[in-house]
């Protein structure tokens, strides 16, 4: 009969007021924004920020997801402000220590997690003007290749071929193209392929980590 009534209840309110209730924990446990894309791995954390991340799970995680709690960047002021807001409400019932161990939480997650994931938006794309590009393109290696899925497919894609081999195992693939290795796949390259050109195209696939 409980469950009947809280239906007939959340049937007469609008989405906004739903969303507004939701917000301040009068659904708490109800209505949940529980989609989580974002994935925490606390196994690497220190022990104080394990506690802490704990301490957000039983406390903010219930009705607010890592996706919804964990995607802002805000700085340490803003997230102090945040949790003194949530602590503040009558549903969040938890304490200053545990408003400390959870804004050490987020401070660490914004300087961590959140850090690394900027660096790689921000990182360069690879050169496409530099010799070894231009040797790339001129040698119509995209014919059979791929990178970032623009090129060709009859060959494997080089998106991420300078994170799976090594300086020495490419330069030792490039010199077999060049004396035409019959074991090879790769048609050979020109009789006058100088070292500088094996080298610059080496370099420009090293770039390449996915």
């Amino acid at each position: 009969m409980k469950k009947q009534h809280f239906i007939r209840m959340l049937s007469g309110l609008s989405f906004a007021t739903i969303v507004w209730l939701a917000g301040t924990g009068t659904l708490q446990g109800q209505f949940t924004q529980n989609r989580d894309t974002i994935k925490i791995a606390p196994s690497g954390f220190p022990a104080e920020i394990r506690k802490g991340y704990r301490t957000f799970q039983a406390k903010c995680n219930e009705c607010h997801g890592l996706d919804t709690s964990l995607k802002p960047s805000m700085s340490s002021t803003r997230w102090a402000f945040e949790v003194k807001r949530m602590q503040a409400m009558a549903s969040s019932q938890f304490n200053d220590k545990d408003a400390k161990a959870i804004l050490a939480f987020l401070n660490y997650d914004e300087s961590h997690r959140k850090a690394k994931l900027k660096s790689a938006a921000s990182s360069p794309a690879p050169d496409s003007v530099s010799p070894g590009r231009q040797f790339y393109v001129a040698q119509s290696c995209d014919t059979c290749h791929s990178i970032a899925t623009k090129g060709g497919s009859g060959g494997p894609s080089l998106t991420d071929v300078g994170s799976r081999l090594s300086r020495e195992q490419l330069l030792k693939v490039i010199h077999g193209m060049k004396a035409g290795d019959p074991k090879s796949a790769m048609p050979p390259l020109p009789p006058d392929t100088t070292e500088q050109q094996i080298n610059d195209l080496v370099d420009f696939l090293m770039t390449l980590k996915g």
